[in-house]
């Protein structure tokens, strides 16, 4: 489940704008490493694909909310699998 939301003053350099999607129930997954490649994590979620250049919005099971920048989301079978252009970023609480 997506809605959109406000991200924290912590997570405003991340992305083209301080708003965010925030996405519900996320996995995160490395894509096999390649020689030579920058690996960063892939997200899976059931729900909509974000489009490319969105920023998301996650928080873990531990607690520990994140937010990256969307390169490329794919869906099959109602499951998003969405790749990062870099590093998530650690959103701070409130």
């Amino acid at each position: 489940m997506t809605s959109k939301h406000t991200a924290t003053a912590a997570a405003k350099d991340v992305g083209k704008s301080a708003s965010a999607i925030f996405v519900k129930d996320v996995r995160l997954k490395r894509l096999p490493m390649k020689e030579n490649e920058i690996s960063h994590p892939v997200a899976m979620f059931a729900g909509e694909a974000p489009q490319q250049g969105e920023a998301i919005q996650f928080t873990l099971d531990d607690g520990i909310t994140y937010r990256g920048v969307i390169a490329d989301a794919v869906t099959a079978k109602g499951e998003v699998m969405a790749k990062f252009t870099g590093p998530l970023t650690v959103v701070e609480p409130e």
